[in-house]
């Protein structure tokens, strides 16, 4: 207290006693109001300290700028030796991590990203810490810890500690740890309330990291999806342009095939029927049977013609789905058939009211090749059996089937069974050239189906198609129930 104001306060004392009393009196005043004074003063410190905190978790700034910063200002208020983040690895089960943030006194070794193991922790302490549990040690060597926590103090120089649990959301994070160095300390409550404080803010800056790295992760996430997409339109819109170049030339070879080829081969035959009528007298047998076989083998080559551009009009023709009656047209195809051959008995069984989503035409066509193929290897038995029909459902894909009691086939060349021009019967033993069940797979393969077919020698076959439009369209059936 100033001097004079003591000196001029004795002067309204009667005796010294009575100014002894009055100056311990008014000493023991000013001292309360010195202390109440600071106490205001360091719950202003307080304040400001957790405004700052506050205002850089609005800020668009990063954790660590926000750590640092807030370790700076906890050490200079408190006036620790260090103040530190401290980080747990996931999935280490609390026993592992490291300093990820400090603020240290020069005179004190750094703590930063040295790796630690306490297998006491996670063991013992975690799930307390989880609950909000604070550790204020005056003493280290003075306050009952384990051996293995006062080797991982003291190998940082620290005496006295203050260890705040840091939360993100209900998981523990880390720990905000307060080390005095030079000697024990005594936390005070004020202390370990500001430290908690501090520690929730910090926990609501850990959360919004959280959340702002699982949103860039989004964002990254559909900028390599957009540009996935980008680059498969670019691939699909490259494909097209291709695609319409190959079937540009597809078409110039068809016109070239349709044209040019057969210009000679009619040339062969109609020669070949000159010689044929005008100089039958002067050719022996073996030059008029050359002659025949001349023709047929340019009739030949003519149908095998036909039957590749009728194949690639089928992969190049525009489709033009619908609802087709599948059951009316295999029963008109039948018709068909037994029309033309009233003098063979076969029992057609065709399953009613199957309509299916498709084109029309390539639908008819398919059926066609399939039917007719059943009738043509039925032809050698007295009663035959065709049927056409839906088996049990794969999933919400109806299977289609033809199956008939003919010649069947071996199983072991079901590789060749679908590819043009290939045969698993002689032509003198069944006509054909082969082309009809690659007509078939290309009709279902354009309408996004499969086909196979199942057989053993004289024992029948049966033909399996799928239609995958319908597969879409039950899918949206199920949507609506």
């Amino acid at each position: 207290m100033n001097p004079e104001k003591l000196a001029s306060l004795q002067s309204f004392c009667r005796d010294e006693a009575a100014f002894e009393e009055v100056k311990k009196i008014v000493l023991g005043e000013f001292r309360h109001l010195e202390a109440e004074i600071n106490q205001a003063n360091f719950s202003l410190e307080q304040q400001k300290a957790l405004f700052h905190v506050i205002t850089r978790l609005r800020e668009p700034l990063d954790l660590e700028t926000i750590f640092q910063g807030t370790a700076t200002e906890v050490r200079q208020l408190l006036q620790a030796d260090r103040v530190g983040m401290f980080r747990f690895y996931p999935d280490s089960g609390w026993d592992d991590g490291e300093f990820v943030s400090e603020d240290v006194d020069a005179a004190f070794d750094s703590a930063m990203y040295q790796k630690i193991h306490d297998h006491c922790f996670g063991e013992k302490f975690a799930v307390h810490y989880e609950q909000s549990r604070i550790q204020a040690v005056a003493d280290i060597y003075n306050h009952g810890l384990s051996d293995c926590h006062i080797k991982v103090l003291s190998q940082f120089q620290v005496r006295a500690n203050l260890a705040v649990p840091l939360l993100q959301g209900q998981k523990l994070w880390g720990l905000l740890c307060i080390h005095q160095c030079r000697a024990p300390r005594e936390w005070q409550a004020t202390e370990i309330d500001f430290v908690s404080q501090i520690a929730n803010h910090l926990g609501v800056a850990l959360q919004h990291a959280e959340l702002m790295a699982e949103l860039q992760a989004e964002v990254q996430e559909r900028t390599s999806a957009e540009q996935a997409v980008k680059s498969l339109n670019q691939g699909l819109q490259r494909a097209i342009i291709e695609l319409t170049a190959v079937n540009k030339e597809l078409e110039a070879f068809s016109y070239s095939v349709s044209h040019d080829l057969r210009a000679p081969l009619r040339s062969i035959d109609g020669f070949s029927q000159a010689l044929l009528e005008d100089c039958q007298d002067q050719l022996d047998a073996n030059g008029q049977d050359y002659l025949r076989r001349i023709r047929a083998a340019t009739q030949r080559m003519g149908q095998l013609i036909d039957d590749l551009l009728n194949l690639s009009r089928v992969t190049r023709s525009d489709m033009h789905p619908g609802d087709v009656n599948l059951s009316l047209l295999a029963s008109s195809i039948c018709s068909d058939l037994q029309r033309s051959h009233v003098e063979r008995q076969v029992d057609f069984v065709i399953q009613n009211g199957l309509i299916a989503q498709g084109d029309a035409r390539l639908l008819q066509l398919l059926l066609e090749n399939l039917l007719h193929n059943a009738w043509k290897f039925t032809s050698k038995q007295p009663v035959a059996r065709i049927e056409f029909g839906v088996s049990n459902r794969e999933g919400v894909i109806p299977t289609y089937f033809v199956r008939d009691d003919g010649a069947g086939f071996d199983m072991a060349y079901i590789g060749k069974l679908f590819a043009p021009f290939q045969r698993l019967h002689s032509i003198h033993e069944f006509p054909g050239n082969g082309i009809g069940l690659a007509t078939v797979q290309r009709i279902v393969h354009r309408h996004g189906g499969r086909v196979w077919a199942e057989a053993s020698v004289n024992g029948g076959a049966i033909f399996y198609f799928t239609l995958a439009s319908e597969a879409s369209e039950e899918k949206k059936g199920d949507g609506c129930d």
